[in-house]
């Protein structure tokens, strides 16, 4: 029963009931009714719809200008681009954007208010989706409505597609919504994943378009009205609907989804079941269906079970079909009703049906009879017809005699394993009818399982189950099991039945009258039936029928058998037909050598004739029978079947076309073959004159049904093609064609052209045709029973076949993710088969040479794949093909022979290998030429360019323990490139197989049979193909997403994680126990969702597929407020000799992909000298992604082999705590180093033109909270001389030093082919007057190279939606200057000079400092805008300074702040932990009943009581409070500063500072501080510096106080936190002033106490089948007693404990004054004096240098002692030890 939550529909369905309704797949439209029922929504949505105009109606401007834009992708319109039509536009106020036929590749986004409609080329006047010309293609939205201020946006005949390769349950949102009056006419939107159409606040219009995807379809808050569309969810237990309300302006708003007129489909191919109309995301959910038609996929509940708990709103109103909630029909429906006629047709009209799935959905369920006629055309689907009542369908010919003239086809391509016991899930047509024998009858209909034949797989075409069913004038194709005549009674007229092991199989009575009964493989049975026993009716009896062979039978003759025994009572009787040669002289076969079955059979014949037929001299089977006429006139049709009332006689005794008395000149036609004629369409190698005009006489496909075509896919042209030798062509339009070939088979030669714009056969890249499929097998071990070559996406078998202009894609396993796992692209059978400007791209295997002794030529071609991705055993030549790879260590060929005189080989001329484009390694010597699948393989390579790809060996053998090298010919002859021999002789010759020919011995002529068959047209102009020219250019990102989103609530499916158990969910108390759990499936994603807490875990993140963690998280856009942390003390020590510094890892991402989302990585390990403390790492090529994450560490925090993206994610460390040779952007996070003195990253690459390397976009640089201020932080240091590094954009605090960028050492400086680079940085750190002098300042064009879309391969592991920042794209910001100082007129000067002693958190630093202040007259600082400018600034005093009058030394009292840390408290938490042991329940036993045809037997089953035992558990309560300290506020005065900086350095790697410090009369400590060197030393520097500072403005930063939890338990347990005693030593001075406050820390201590309840397992009911025959009646009583129930009781304990603080430690601190002198060696100053002459004559500079002088410098410091008193708490207990 339906969920239904609201009473009442508050007037809809009043509203409606007067509104002409039509069911899915007819032609009606109803404008009013979509207004009428805009006007009556129940509540409220998120734009006032009821003041809006009619959506029928236009909104345009009259005031406009009357004029479109046009967009062309041939560059013929306007714009090539669909953005800048859009923009240009919206700025000239132009109301319409026409797009020409094509694919565009790009992500629309409309950004502006203005109104705006895009209309896409369509073959078709009429709003029909299938008709479009236009495709907007992308891995990411499609199309965006970027604003919510939209007010009108219409979009028409644009099919819109998310490309991204992705699993089912991932988001690929194709349309993102956003804004009131959006429309979409004739439009169709398919995602491969979740979340098709994402909608915000707004209103929508979807109207006679086709919508796909697997799950939450329309998602988040849509308001959508969909009329007259076709929605297919891919998904099993998916949800159409997945919505929410929402409050705006404190109003809250509910998101309406209104269906009209539409219809819940399954996509052919697909099983999937369960899915939901609708679910509620949260509260103001609705959905309505109004006038819908639904396929039998819709879940019976209708609506999700979780709307119950939800206040949502739901409802249907006249919905039809199996899903539907009722059998109330439409008004097309009562008219079918009254004249029991439906109509199906291509191009349907007034309530008609799109398809025949429709049409069957629509009959009432009222046991009458109904009749489906069926227009011409390929319906590809897959039918059932179970209802009582007879079904006629009736197919469109010229010709009802039989099924030659048949122009209804339905097809499927479906098979499965026959050991899976599935059979019946494979039919294109499945009729059961088991409880009224009112019918079935077929007329001229072809149902054929385009399934390719491999061995033990079932591909049925028909499955009949009941009584009284006929077939007139049909026919059933496929291989294996073809027709399941299954039980019951049937009768086949005239029709045509093919296929190859046991064709016509069952149980039940079938009789065959005058059909063509034709075998396609040789060696196997025609029939297999069966009986249980003796007096069992069934059999089959095929009478005056011709039994011949197909023309891909073969040419050898006398292997098939008549059929074989299904079982020992199995009757099957030839009579009056023509058997022809095919047919073994035992005409018969035993079921199996050991199991034969032939005791009780009755395999017949009588009165045939053909060489096949049992006569004088036939050694026919010995348990076989040549009938007697009385015996033959046992199974004539009235005696086998008995009434035959029900059979349309008038169509059972017409006389077909074609001869039952003996074969014509050539083999049967397939039945469809009358739709394209026989003319030969050309030559066996007949150059296509044009890529864009299909050749005179062609057979012609369209994806879309253009261009006046009958067939939209190739598989169905091809089966058109007559079985003779004429010469056959067909022409495909441009388009994907998501379909997997049947073998190419047919006597005469076919040619296939694919459209394209350039000259036909001569390239590749141009191509605009694509077959497309996804299809693999595990090889590791390989099934029973299958092949390779089953996985192929197109295949051929027979001669003469060519390709000009296709690209075969087979996108299983694309991305490699699944080892040991076949994809194969091609498989190519038969000979003289050839390619010209072809694809093929897959991963393993892609391309099959499968002939052992025929012949293929492949030109101008790309072939691409990762391991032995040409293979095989055919003699093929390569001319001027692009072989590109995609693994490392692999071989690009596999070739074998039997022999060294058998043919076959591979010849390369003029051949590129290569990397293959997008390939995610770096494959620089590291992919081989071959390596040999037999010890007599071939493989020549001449007159080709072997780019840096080829190993330098160029070879390998196919194992270690089976090298198969005796024999082999591996040649090399005039190549070129950085890998051809020549340029590596050394490692060829160590190889020691391969050989370097003085002369070209393998020419076209003497390696191919002949040269006839190939196309020389271009042989003599073909050039080698060269490495591409990587010119970078600028790829801007645009992202669309929101960090801020739920991180609350687990996301379905998601493992949880919880320190605590939660009610009624399935927990993990460790994110190890969660990941062990997770499914191993590489096609599963993995994720976890982890509760607050801090983990003590260190993870190793393996899983093959995708594994997300979700910290649970309030406020997601903000890392500081994460509360979840994965923590591990785990050093490592660098300078060891075993082990890897990601030994230490806390979290180690060694799987293919991994999202982190609000987690903090943390390694405690503490900041010990040369030891590795990782907080995260990621393996080399794979791929990690964080999103508000925070990483802890020190030395060497984040290691960075594979590829790594981080937003809006905090990083902490010290010595080189960003390094590896890997590549990572990391997009406005924060760079935060804890010590002075280090650099943030350590770069390496393997090559300089690798693609690794950092980059910092929009980041923030400044020291970690509580640390600095910093002054000598660098940027990086090189790892390798190819290391790479840029930050664009991003704000560097005073810490970043006046270099940059730091060498490795002095010894190894690793600095001459760095790539060091900084572009329009900001902050005090960016000033570039001193950078290092081998990094650079990058231009607009140095820059792209470092976009995020040029900088990774793919961007494809990255989760956009989560991204709100706009990557950065070039000319962001202005260029960093170095600038001295810049004001306004009219300022006044004054000059202070003081000596200040700093010291550092590492090495002791002594500046000395002239400080000028100059006192502004205005408020404003002016900059100057570059390095070349000049700024005059007019002061109104002249400043002279004198040799003796360097310094004016001033020194005042200093005022510095210590912090003083709280002694650590201790708090006392108190757990209850439950465990579940396992509670397991026995239902009462069920009793099923199901009837055969042999016996009844009657079960009793008496069940006794269950025993009863009760499981006593315990439960807890847990109360937590939070207390947060005041926040403490630090002012900072700022002001614009110019360091004029001179450095003297003293030798040495260690200095030593000696402090002396008087304690007490008697006792003076001296403490000696080293200078530490990580991993490089670092001089200490004594540094004199001038300062001109400029005060502005003063800014008050407020930092947060500490957060510290409490938690209280049900047991009454008390925390008490001792607060500690600081002591401040206070030195102040002119220097700014900042104070930190730093909150003790809380040690919890938790007491846990465990019990364990019971997890209730219900076990499956016992069943007893009753079974029943119309002879014989047995009894069967039985006693089954229940297993003991367990029932569980559960009371609650708790256990508590307290813990007394002992002692309190109080703190009393002296102090003293203690003065020391230090000697500083001042350098020569040099002082240029700007003078200003007030008469006009410039400025004029002086040079004044000083004589060196010594200055003795007195500083006060003041020491703080503190000493320790202890005071013990009253009644506390004595300390032990």
């Amino acid at each position: 029963m339906r969920f239904f939550f609201v009473t009442a529909l508050l007037g809809f369905a009043a509203a409606q009931s007067s509104d002409t309704a039509c069911h899915s797949g007819q032609s009606c439209l109803d404008p009013t009714g979509i207004e009428s029922l805009i006007s009556s929504s129940p509540s409220p949505s998120f734009i006032a719809i009821s003041s809006s105009p009619p959506i029928a109606t236009s909104t345009a401007t009259s005031s406009r200008p009357n004029t479109v834009i046009t967009v062309a992708a041939d560059g013929s319109g306007q714009f090539t681009s669909i953005n800048d039509a859009v923009r240009a536009a919206q700025n000239s106020n132009i109301a319409t954007v026409t797009i020409l036929a094509g694919t565009y590749s790009e992500a629309v986004t409309v950004a502006g208010a203005t109104t705006v409609t895009l209309v896409g080329a369509t073959a078709t006047s009429v709003s029909d989706w299938s008709q479009n010309q236009v495709t907007i293609a992308n891995a990411l939205a499609a199309l965006t409505i970027g604003t919510s201020s939209s007010k009108g946006v219409t979009l028409k005949n644009i099919n819109f597609l998310n490309t991204a390769t992705t699993s089912t349950s991932t988001n690929a949102v194709v349309i993102s919504l956003r804004g009131a009056n959006i429309a979409f006419y004739g439009c169709s939107i398919v995602s491969p994943g979740a979340t098709a159409i994402s909608a915000s606040y707004g209103l929508a219009l979807f109207a006679n378009s086709y919508i796909e995807g697997s799950d939450k379809i329309f998602y988040n808050y849509p308001s959508v009205y969909v009329y007259n569309s076709t929605i297919v969810p891919l998904s099993s237990a998916a949800s159409i609907v997945y919505s929410k309300g929402a409050t705006i302006s404190g109003v809250f708003y509910n998101s309406s989804v209104v269906f009209d007129s539409s219809s819940i489909q399954q996509k052919s191919g697909y099983t999937n079941t369960g899915v939901f109309l609708a679910a509620p995301n949260n509260a103001g959910a609705v959905a309505i269906y109004r006038s819908c038609a639904m396929g039998s996929l819709i879940a019976p509940a209708g609506i999700h079970p979780s709307a119950a708990t939800y206040a949502s709103f739901y409802g249907e109103f006249q919905s039809t079909g199996i899903g539907s909630s009722s059998s109330v029909a439409s008004s097309c429906s009562a008219a079918a009703v009254a004249s029991g006629t439906l109509v199906v047709s291509k191009n349907p009209g007034p309530c008609e049906y799109g398809n025949v799935t429709f049409a069957i959905n629509a009959i009432p369920n009222d046991s009458k009879p109904y009749t489906i006629e069926i227009g011409s055309g390929t319906y590809v689907e897959q039918l059932s017809i179970t209802r009582k009542g007879k079904v006629t369908l009736v197919g469109a010919t010229n010709f009802t005699s039989d099924y030659t003239q048949n122009q209804v086809r339905i097809e499927i391509s479906y098979g499965v394993s026959t050991s899976a016991g599935q059979n019946e899930l494979t039919p294109v047509i499945y009729s059961k009818k088991t409880s009224d024998t009112s019918g079935l009858a077929i007329y001229n209909i072809d149902f054929v399982n385009t399934y390719p034949q491999t061995p033990s797989t079932a591909a049925l075409a028909a499955d009949f189950y009941g009584a009284n069913i006929g077939a007139y004038g049909c026919s059933f194709i496929g291989y294996q099991d073809t027709l399941l005549a299954n039980k019951g009674t049937q009768v086949f007229s005239n029709c045509y039945i093919e296929g190859s092991v046991d064709f016509i199989w069952g149980f039940s009575t079938a009789y065959f009258h005058q059909c063509m009964i034709v075998s396609n493989t040789p060696g196997s049975c025609i029939a297999a039936q069966s009986r249980a026993t003796v007096e069992a009716v069934g059999g089959y009896v095929f009478d005056s029928c011709m039994v011949t062979y197909s023309s891909t039978y073969g040419s050898s003759y006398g292997l098939s058998y008549l059929g074989r025994p299904y079982s020992q009572f199995s009757i099957a009787v030839y009579m009056n037909s023509y058997i022809d040669k095919h047919i073994k002289d035992a005409g018969w076969s035993v079921w199996q050598t050991g199991n034969p079955q032939t005791s009780g059979v009755m395999f017949g014949e009588f009165n045939n004739s053909g060489p096949g037929s049992w006569q004088a001299s036939t050694q026919r089977a010995t348990f076989a029978t040549n009938l007697t006429v009385n015996q033959a006139a046992m199974y004539g049709l009235a005696a086998l079947i008995g009434d035959t009332a029900w059979l349309d006689m008038t169509a059972y005794n017409k006389i077909p076309s074609y001869s039952l008395a003996g074969p014509s000149t050539t083999s049967p036609s397939s039945p469809s073959s009358t739709l394209s004629g026989s003319t030969a369409t050309a030559t066996t190698n007949a150059h296509p004159e044009s890529g864009t005009i299909p050749p005179t006489n062609a057979v012609i496909v369209s994806i879309d049904g253009s261009h006046d075509v009958v067939f939209t896919n190739l598989t169905a042209a091809l089966a058109s093609l007559p079985q003779d030798t004429t010469n056959q062509t067909i022409f495909l339009y441009p388009g994907f064609y998501n379909e997997q070939i049947p073998a190419v088979n047919r006597p005469g030669a076919v040619r296939i052209i694919g459209y394209t714009s350039g000259n036909p056969g001569q390239s590749y890249k141009g191509n605009q045709v694509t077959i497309t499929f996804s299809r693999g097998l595990s090889v590791s071990p390989q099934p029973i029973g299958h092949s390779n070559a089953e996985t192929a996406t197109f295949a051929t078998a027979s001669n003469r076949i060519s390709l000009y202009n296709i690209n075969m894609i087979n996108t299983d396993n694309i991305d490699g993710l699944e080892s040991s796992y076949v994809t194969l692209v091609a498989s190519i059978y038969g000979n003289d088969i050839a390619f010209y400007a072809c694809s093929f791209d897959g991963w393993q295997d892609t391309l099959l040479t499968g002939a052992t002794s025929g012949y293929q030529y492949y030109e101008s071609c790309y072939i691409g794949g990762a391991i032995d991705f040409i293979w095989g055993y055919s003699k093929a030549y390569f001319k001027g093909c692009t072989i590109g790879a995609k693994r490392k260590s692999s071989a690009m060929t596999a070739q074998s022979r039997a022999s060294s005189t058998a043919i076959g080989g591979y010849i390369f001329d003029q051949c590129l290998f290569t990397t293959a484009p997008g390939a995610t390694d770096d494959l620089t010597n590291t992919v081989y030429l071959g390596r040999p699948y037999s010890q007599y393989a071939l493989v020549v390579i001449k007159n080709s360019y072997l780019d840096k790809t080829i190993h330098p060996s160029g070879w390998k053998i196919w194992s270690a323990t089976d090298p198969r090298t005796d024999y082999i010919t591996f040649a090399e002859y005039n190549n070129s490139g950085p890998s051809n021999w020549e340029n590596n002789a050394a490692a060829r010759l160590a190889y020691g197989n391969a050989t370097l020919l003085t002369s070209d011995s393998y020419p076209l002529a003497s390696v191919m049979d002949s040269t006839s068959w190939i196309d020389m047209t271009y042989w003599n102009s073909i050039v080698t193909p060269q490495p591409a020219v990587v010119i970078t250019v600028p790829t801007n990102t645009t992202t669309s997403g929101n960090s801020t989103f739920d991180g609350t609530t687990p996301p379905t499916g998601a493992l949880v994680v919880s320190k605590n158990p939660i009610t009624g969910i399935t927990t993990y108390n460790t994110i190890q126990g969660a990941l062990d759990a997770a499914s191993a499936s590489s096609k599963v994603n993995a994720t976890i969702f982890i509760y607050p807490g801090v983990y003590q875990e260190q993870l190793i993140v393996n899983k093959s597929g995708h594994t997300i963690f979700r910290g649970y998280s309030s406020a997601t856009s903000d890392y500081s407020q994460n509360q979840v942390t994965i923590q591990f003390n785990h050093g490592v020590d660098t300078q060891a000799t075993t082990g890897s510094n990601t030994d230490g890892a806390t979290v180690y991402a060694k799987g293919n992909y991994f999202h982190a989302f609000n987690i903090n990585f943390k390694n405690n390990n503490g900041t010990q000298q040369d030891i590795a403390s990782l907080g995260f790492a990621v393996q080399s090529s794979k791929y990690a992604a964080l999103f508000g994450c925070q990483i802890y560490g020190n030395q060497d925090t984040l290691s960075i082999s594979g590829s790594l993206f981080t937003f809006k994610t905090y990083i902490e460390g010290n010595v080189d705590f960003i390094y590896g040779s890997g590549s990572a952007y990391f997009l406005d996070s924060t760079i935060s180093p804890n010590e002075d003195g280090i650099s943030i990253t350590a770069s390496k690459r393997t090559t300089n033109i690798t693609s690794a390397g950092f980059v910092f976009d929009q980041c923030t640089l400044k020291p970690a909270p509580g640390k600095g201020p910093f002054t000598n932080v660098g940027l990086g240091r090189p790892w390798n001389s190819y290391a790479r590094v840029a930050f664009v954009d991003c704000n560097f605090d005073y810490m970043i030093s006046a270099a940059g960028w730091n060498p490795w050492s002095k010894s190894t400086p690793n600095t001459d082919g760095v790539m060091f680079g900084e572009y329009h940085n900001f902050g005090p750190g960016s000033n570039n007057c001193k950078r290092a002098s081998f990094s650079q300042q990058l231009s607009d064009a140095d820059v792209v190279q470092f976009q995020l879309g040029n900088f990774f391969a793919s961007t494809a592991f990255i989760d956009f939606p989560y991204v709100d920042v706009q990557p950065f794209a070039p000319g962001i910001g202005s260029p960093q200057t170095c600038s001295l100082v810049s004001s306004s007129a009219g300022s006044t000067l004054a000059s202070t000079a003081s000596i200040v002693s700093l010291s550092s958190t590492i090495l002791p630093v002594v500046t000395v400092t002239m400080t000028t202040t100059l006192k502004l007259t205005t408020s404003t600082l002016i900059t100057a805008p570059d390095v070349t400018s000049t700024t005059v600034v007019k002061i109104t005093q002249i400043l002279s300074i004198s040799g003796e009058d360097v310094l004016k030394t001033s020194t005042q009292k200093i005022t510095t702040t210590i912090s003083s840390t709280s002694p650590d408290a201790t708090s006392t938490s108190t757990y209850v932990i439950t465990s579940d042991v396992g509670l397991t329940i026995t239902p009462d036993a069920v009793t099923r009943t199901s009837t055969i045809e042999s016996t009844i037997t009657s079960s009793g089953v008496t069940t006794k009581a269950a025993a009863t035992s009760i499981v006593k558990g315990t439960t807890t309560i847990s109360v937590t409070s939070t207390s947060t300290p005041k926040a403490t506020t630090s002012t900072l005065s700022q002001g614009s500063t110019v360091l004029i900086t001179s450095s003297i350095t003293p030798k040495g790697a260690s200095t030593t500072l000696k402090t002396t410090i008087s304690i007490a009369p008697t006792s003076t400590k001296t403490s000696t501080v080293k200078a530490r060197t990580p991993r490089a030393a670092t001089a200490i520097t004594t540094t004199i510096t001038s300062t001109l500072t400029s005060f502005v403005k003063t800014s008050t930063a407020t930092q947060p106080g500490t957060t510290t939890y409490f938690t209280q338990t049900s047991v009454g347990t008390t925390t008490t936190s001792l607060k500690g005693t600081t002591s401040t030593l206070t030195i102040t001075s002119v220097a700014k002033t900042s104070i930190i406050a730093q909150a003790g820390s809380t040690i919890h201590i938790t007491l846990t106490s465990t019990s364990k309840i019971g997890q209730t397992t219900t076990l499956k009911a016992s069943t007893t089948t009753v079974l029943s025959t119309q002879f014989v009646t047995k009894t069967i009583l039985s006693t089954i007693t229940a297993p003991t129930t367990t029932i569980s009781s559960l009371a609650t304990t708790t256990r508590s404990q307290t813990v007394t603080a002992i002692q309190q430690l109080l703190i009393v601190t002296r102090s003293s004054d203690v003065t020391s002198t230090i000697k500083i060696t001042l350098p020569v100053i040099t002082t240029t004096i700007f003078v200003t002459s007030t008469l006009g004559a410039g400025v004029t500079s002086v040079t004044i240098t000083a004589a060196p002088e010594t200055k003795m410098v007195v500083m006060s410091i003041t020491s703080t002692i503190t000493s320790l008193a202890t005071t013990t708490k009253k009644g506390a207990s004595a300390c032990t030890a």
